[in-house]
Formats: structure tokens, sequence, C-alpha cells
């Protein structure tokens, strides 16, 4: 009977950590480390893993690690597509592909290569100044570096909190993907203008001007 706990304890503590890439759709390349604690997928700019779009719900599904075991829960009712195969409920092996809307995620106990090639996280790729507005803590910049994304918007708790009422809570992230910096729009109510041009989606270059209601950040090498 020790033996058999032994065993199970051994297991388990192998995988009490696993990766979540997104392999197809508007955030193609990030990848999600998974540390056991509970993640919700979905729509929603505030939740752990936001993926935009009108075909996933605010609040789509939900991945956990529960007695070394882990799982994918469909949270929205809609169920969810694993290997192309429609469920509520599912424990998960490693090397199953998610379906949500236009988004197909990898799940794997392996870091993929190029999380393991990446640059350092805390390297700085490029530098957002804050040309005109304010911030809600007198921030003047944000530094961008491989990894976690930034949001900017009004909340205070976004990575740039802006002083600006066209602004919306959660405006737009700004991550960095398969080596480029990525900017997306998270459902914004005025819009993200880059070089006076509405975008969703777009790929920021040194000396680009980023508009978020009347507040104006513009890129710069670093």
């Amino acid at each position: 009977m020790n033996e058999e706990i032994r065993i199970t304890e051994a297991v388990t503590s192998i995988h009490d950590r696993a990766y979540l890439t997104i392999i197809n759709g508007p955030r193609k390349g990030a990848v999600f480390p998974l540390a056991g604690e509970p993640v919700v997928l979905g729509s929603d700019a505030e939740i752990s893993i936001s993926l935009p779009g009108s075909k996933v719900a605010c609040r789509h599904a939900g991945i956990r690690l529960l007695e070394g075991v882990w799982e994918i829960q469909d949270l929205s009712g809609s169920k969810v597509f694993v290997n192309d195969i429609p469920t509520t409920h599912r424990t998960l092996g490693g090397g199953e592909i998610f379906r949500l809307g236009e988004h197909e995620l990898h799940f794997s106990f392996e870091p993929p290569t190029s999380m393991k090639t990446a640059e350092p996280a805390d390297r700085i790729v490029m530098a957002i100044d804050l040309e005109r507005g304010e911030s809600n803590d007198q921030m003047q910049h944000l530094s961008i570096i491989s990894g976690p994304g930034f949001l900017i918007g009004r909340s205070p708790d976004n990575d740039l909190s802006i002083k600006d009422p066209r602004a919306s809570r959660r405006h737009c992230r700004i991550e960095v993907v398969e080596g480029e910096v990525m900017m997306t729009d998270l459902g914004s109510l005025n819009g993200t203008y880059l070089d006076g041009n509405l975008i969703q989606q777009a790929i920021l270059r040194p000396g680009d001007l980023i508009a978020v209601g009347k507040t104006t950040l513009r890129c710069r090498r670093t």
C-alpha cells in the first residue's frame, strides 16, 4: 500500500506544471505556463487567458490541476472542442488541442521550443513613452519585455493606467509574440489607433504613435 502511495506521488509531481501555446488565431505564438492554479479562458479582458473573438464566451473554459490530474471544463454551456470532439469535461494527458472560436491551443507538459530558445524574460525589447496625456500614478513609460503582456487603460490596476475618459478600463494589450511586439485592442469603446489608423491588432515598430482616447504614446527603441 505504501509503495502504491509513493508511486502516485511521483507521477503527480512530474506534471505539476504544464504549458498552453496558442497555435492558431490572433494571439498565435503566445505561451502560458500553468503552475496548477485554476485558469479561465475566454473573451473577457480581465480573466487569466483572454482570447478575443465574437465566438468566444466571456468565460468559456477552465483548466485546473485536481489531485494530480489536469482537466479542462466547459464554462459556457456551448462545449469546448478537444481534438475536434465537443466536450463539457475531460482529463488531459498532454498533447491535446483545444478550439475556442478561431483560437487553437496546444496543451503540453513540455515547454515549447520557442520558449526554450527565447530571450531572457527580463530583456527590454521596446519602450512605450507617454507623449500626451496623464497617467494615474505619474508613470511616464512602459518597458516592454518578453513574457506576460502589458495592459493599458483607465483601470488603476493596468500596467499603464491613464487619466482619460475616452479610454476603456481595459483598452489594449501589448505583448511580445514570436519576437514581435504586438498590440491588440481589447474591444474598447472608442478604438485603438496606430499612426492615425484604427486597428484591432498590429505589430509595433520604433517611432509608431499609439492613440488611446486623447492620450498618445510613442514607441521607441531601447
